[in-house]
Formats: C-alpha cells, structure tokens, sequence
C-alpha cells in the first residue's frame, strides 16, 4: 500500500460517488491509498469554518495551518486501510498544521479510525445543520441548495411539509502535527479540552455505492 497525492478531480469522483453525503466539500488537499496500482481510497482535506480557523489560531499563537479533515473513503477490505491512509497523508501535509474532525453519531461513527491514529478527543458537540427528508432521501441543506436553488430552506420545509431531522451529536477529534514543545504549548491553550476516555461503537464499513475503478497512473 502507498499514500499518494491525487487531482481535485480524482477525489471528487469518490465523494460525488462514494459517500454517504454526495456532495463537494471544502477542498485543499487529497490524497489515496493505492494497492496493486489502483486508487482504493481517498481523504480529502479542507480548510474549516472560519470560527474554528480562529479558535486554534489563537491557541497555537504561531503561523500554522489549520485543516478540517472533510472526506474519507474507503473501499479496500485490507485491514487498517483506513488507518494507513489518514495516518499517511498527514504525514504528507506540511508541518506545523493542526487537522480537526468529527464523527458522525448519525452515521453510527465514533471516530475508530482517529483514535486508532492518535488523535485527540475532545468530546460532543450538536451539530448545526438538520437534514430533510425530500422525495423519500435524506439531504443536507448544502445539497438542497445545490440542487433546487432554496436557501431558506427551513421555512420553505415548514410550508411544504417536507420532515426534518434534528441534528445529531459528533465527536470532535484534534490532530497537531508539531514538534513536542508546541504540541504542549497548543495543548494547554486549546479552545476544547483534551477528554481522555474515547467513545465507543462497533467497528463497521458502510458500502455506499459501487466499487470504483480507478487506474493509479501517477505512482
């Protein structure tokens, strides 16, 4: 298995494709895991809200880059895939970034895959955004916009009639890729304290869609 950067264009067959959101998220970075000369999973990186941005901007007091890991998709059945790809492509970002994400209880996830590469917990938070039930299918509010152009989509569901799905928890998880003075340093000023019991959920792989076929021409 190899950890390789890949185009915009590459990664946005599999999240158009593969996951469960269908639908482009913010974009800075990608990268796939490659096994026998074929792309079996991609993560993408992207940049965070902007309020985020500014939180751990001012924890760290430095000039690091912050990233919200936004995509993961994998389809490779060889064990600890996943693991080996978010766990090689952050070693592939530059230095000095610190990497947030969150794990969907909706979905089921509790963030296996962070805690299996050492990522710090931070506990739950509810998320902001509720999804709709629109022709039988679950959308976010991105997608609804996407699609149909609404944007006050709230009242627009309420005159409808169209369900809403409060939203759910997700776990937040930090990654601070520094030497291990600044890790302290951020460490004790961060805007979400370190919690160090990780949840807990059964090990599962959603199959989304068909497998992709995607020749890795750039090894």
């Amino acid at each position: 298995m190899k950890i390789v950067p890949i185009t915009y264009a590459e990664a946005m067959e599999w999240c158009l494709k593969k996951h469960y959101a269908r639908r482009k998220p913010m974009y800075q970075h990608s990268f796939a895991i490659v096994e026998n000369g074929m792309v079996e999973g991609v993560v993408v990186y992207g940049r965070p809200p902007v309020q985020i941005e500014k939180a751990f901007k001012k924890s760290c007091n430095s000039d690091f880059t912050v990233y919200e890991l936004v995509r993961l998709v994998v389809q490779s059945k060889t064990k600890n895939a996943c693991s080996f790809l978010v766990g090689g492509s952050l070693k592939l970002l530059q230095k000095n970034n610190i990497v947030v994400s969150y794990a969907d209880t909706a979905q089921g996830h509790s963030g296996i895959v962070y805690q299996a590469t050492n990522w710090i917990y931070t506990g739950a938070n509810k998320a902001h955004d509720s999804e709709y039930v629109v022709n039988g299918k679950k959308m976010h509010p991105k997608t609804i916009t996407e699609r149909y152009g609404i944007t006050a989509i709230a009242k627009w569901a309420e005159e409808n009639g169209v369900e809403r799905i409060p939203p759910k928890e997700k776990h937040r998880y930090i990654y601070i890729n520094a030497d291990r003075k600044t890790k302290r340093n951020i460490l004790s000023n961060m805007p979400y304290k370190a919690v160090t019991e990780y949840p807990k959920s059964e090990k599962t792989m959603y199959d989304d869609g068909d497998k992709i076929e995607m020749v890795a021409p750039f090894i």
